[in-house]
This record gives C-alpha cells, sequence and structure tokens, in this order.
C-alpha cells in the first residue's frame, strides 16, 4: 500500500457494466501531478484506476460530481497485475496503479461545498 498527493490533472470518461453476478460496476480512471516535487521541473505524474461494484457503484459513478481538475487529493492504492488469454491462446498482463481510497487534502473546502457531514451529538456512541 502506498499514497500519492498531488492535483488531479485528467479525469477520464466514466465506465459502467454489469459482473457476471449481475452486480453494476463503474470505474474511472484519473491523472494526478505530484503538488510539491522534490524538482519542480519534473513533477511525478501517476494515472490511477478506480473501480466499484455492487454497494460500492455510486463511489465511481458519482466520482464527477465531487471530484474536479486542480483539486488536491491524497491517493492511497496499490500496484496491481491483470492475466489474461490472449486470442492465440498465448497469456497476456497489464499492470495499473489501483486507487483503493482517496480524500481531497483541504477539508474545509469539502465542508464548503456540503460534502463532509458533522454529527453534533455523540453523546449517545458506546465508543
Amino acid at each position: 500500500m502506498s499514497d500519492f498527493t498531488g492535483r488531479i490533472t485528467e479525469i477520464s470518461e466514466i465506465k459502467i457494466g454489469k459482473t457476471r453476478k449481475g452486480e453494476d460496476w463503474a470505474s474511472v480512471d484519473f491523472e494526478v501531478t505530484e503538488s510539491e516535487p522534490n524538482n519542480p521541473d519534473y513533477p511525478q505524474v501517476a494515472l490511477f484506476s478506480y473501480f466499484k461494484s455492487g454497494e460500492y457503484f455510486k463511489f465511481a459513478n458519482e466520482f464527477n460530481d465531487f471530484n474536479k481538475l486542480g483539486d488536491e487529493i491524497v491517493v492511497d492504492y496499490n500496484f496491481k497485475c491483470n492475466k489474461y488469454t490472449k486470442k492465440d491462446g498465448g497469456e497476456g498482463k497489464f499492470y495499473k496503479n489501483d486507487c483503493w481510497k482517496f480524500a481531497k487534502t483541504n477539508v474545509s473546502v469539502e465542508k464548503d461545498a456540503g460534502l463532509v457531514v458533522e454529527d453534533e451529538d455523540n453523546g449517545d456512541l458506546p465508543f
């Protein structure tokens, strides 16, 4: 598990479909450019894949509703290798940076936009 902090610089079109089990899925790829690079002339740029299905489908399907170009985020991701069978019967594989969680770095912007909900009445919580 790793994390990467930067600004969203590209967002792909959201793809949607159904799994073999009939669950909805959504996938979006987004590019993030490092916010504070060691060398300002050569910032790191990464492409992340965000895939969600079933009860989590909405998080990827609604990605563009809450994330815009220029938003600064922290991305938690894993490196992933997917294997598949080629048409000629040989084995192929492709690699990707699989985003499993992300968060905006400026919470006050999220509060102003109504994206963060705070529960003022914590007295009845068991922890």
